[in-house]
């Protein structure tokens, strides 16, 4: 999905955003909800289908894409197919401005990823790239600022 959102930059002017939004579960989704998935979807690794799925919302137009992810943060690479993949995704695609993570009902940032390579914690970045983790159903909502 591509919306327009309209900012107002540091000297007051409204400006124009397209913004895609684009979601991520892992492939175990379908052990998990089989009953209701079976036969209705095809799932494939989550790196995979960011780096199919990203140059089309780019050619579609969107400016920055916010990624909304259920999908836990490992501090390092995870095999191919795993259910973590928050650290793949900020350093094995191209193109994701931001990502919303969830899964492992933990905070990002946190101490607990200090000092852990291409983790800032005082930047709330991976990679670079604005992360965050909201504990169990958003709860933490500190860590969305």
């Amino acid at each position: 999905m591509i919306q327009d959102k309209t900012f107002k930059d540091a000297n007051g002017a409204s400006q124009t955003v397209k913004v895609g939004y684009i979601g991520f579960v892992p492939p175990q989704i379908m052990t998990w909800d089989k009953k209701h998935l079976d036969g209705q979807v095809q799932v494939q690794d989550i790196v995979e289908s960011a780096n199919e799925t990203i140059p089309e919302m780019k050619e579609k137009g969107a400016d920055i894409i916010v990624a909304l992810a259920h999908t836990g943060i490992e501090k390092t690479a995870s095999p191919k197919g795993s259910e973590n993949m928050i650290f793949d995704l900020a350093t094995k695609t191209k193109g994701i401005d931001a990502i919303v993570s969830g899964h492992q009902h933990g905070t990002f940032p946190s101490a607990e990823y200090s000092g852990v390579d291409k983790f800032d914690v005082s930047k709330g970045t991976i990679n670079g790239i604005p992360v965050v983790m909201s504990k169990n159903w958003g709860s933490y909502p500190e860590s969305l600022i």
